[in-house]
């Protein structure tokens, strides 16, 4: 949070707009659920609108000044009306507890020091566990005066109906192409933006972030390794333990991607449609190979394990499976 200074991306000003309207109206309220998908800048969101609250001389549009005594706490990461939780990173199965929970609400009946708002985060919401919900849903039943909750979560269904019920849902939905292609052309410096807006399923930032010649390159190498499992040229195991560092995360959402557009290719869909449209040759090799109701098992599988990637204890074993279960598509004729 140091030097922190909240640059209002475009594809919030509407969701900024209406929150600043409800704090100038007095209807601003007492927890907020912030959800949508990575990449569209929810965190600094976050960071710029709790920064606002906490100013003593924000601007007309909102926006912080940057200069009093607030905001330089705030830039120090020292600001004591500001708390943000979030998992334990020694913590192994990586939920918000209880005892956190507890914690922070416990601070959350405190007067705040300015006078004016105490904000507390919580990120990702749908990491707290069941314990930890229920005892913050405490609190949000019984509101305290200029205590703002401020819940951030791209996986708003794991949380309970009664956390949402009692949040004003405010919803980020990644920009049109038409607008997010040109803001991503000035920032991006190796690859193609339009590859990367639809690699990042039209999130900017999480272009932002793919535009790495290396982890393109190793994305390809990656393809390579996987499309050669049906035909057994290649060891589910050993591939599995050579991508054992990758980013699990991401990895699942690449093997998603590849296997969508071999459906996709089966069903005569034109490559411009596709997600991995640079590598459509080598995907529609291995498609024309393959059974499409194997393909669409397989998918589901890839679904379930990436909705328990958080939670899953042993997740090499389960990426090894995974691969298995890949080769294993290869017996199955077309």
């Amino acid at each position: 949070m140091s030097e922190f200074h909240y640059q209002r991306l475009p594809w919030q000003d509407a969701q900024w707009r209406l929150l600043q309207q409800s704090l100038v109206q007095g209807r601003l309220p007492h927890a907020l659920l912030l959800c949508g998908p990575p990449g569209l800048g929810k965190e600094q969101f976050v960071l710029g609108f709790a920064q606002s609250l906490l100013c003593a001389q924000r601007a007309h549009d909102g926006l912080a000044c940057g200069i009093c005594r607030h905001c330089q706490l705030f830039k120090s990461g020292n600001h004591p009306d500001l708390q943000w939780l979030k998992p334990d990173v020694e913590s192994k199965s990586g939920e918000i507890t209880i005892e956190a929970i507890r914690s922070l609400t416990a601070s959350a009946s405190l007067t705040a020091h300015s006078g004016a708002y105490k904000v507390i985060a919580v990120q990702p919401a749908h990491r707290m566990n069941n314990a930890a919900a229920n005892s913050l849903l405490k609190t949000l039943e019984e509101p305290t005066p200029h205590t703002v909750i401020l819940l951030l979560t791209d996986q708003p269904g794991r949380l309970l109906p009664t956390i949402h019920s009692r949040c004003q849902k405010v919803q980020f939905l990644p920009p049109d192409r038409a607008d997010a292609i040109p803001w991503l052309a000035d920032k991006i410096t190796h690859e193609d933006p339009d590859l990367l807006l639809t690699l990042a399923n039209g999130a900017p930032l999480r272009a932002l972030q793919l535009d790495d010649s290396e982890l393109l390159n190793a994305r390809r190498e990656m393809l390579r390794g996987f499309l050669q499992l049906p035909g057994g040229r290649r060891d589910p195991v050993s591939l599995a333990r050579g991508w054992g560092g990758f980013d699990r995360k991401l990895l699942l959402e690449w093997l998603a991607g590849w296997v969508i557009d071999m459906i996709r290719l089966k069903e005569g869909v034109d490559s411009g449609f596709l997600f991995n449209r640079d590598l459509t040759q080598a995907l529609q090799k291995t498609a024309d190979k393959l059974n499409s109701r194997a393909l669409h098992s397989y998918l589901l599988q890839v679904y379930a394990a990436r909705s328990s990637v958080e939670s899953n204890l042993n997740p090499q074993l389960a990426l090894e499976n995974l691969l298995i279960s890949w080769g294993d598509c290869g017996t199955q004729a077309s």
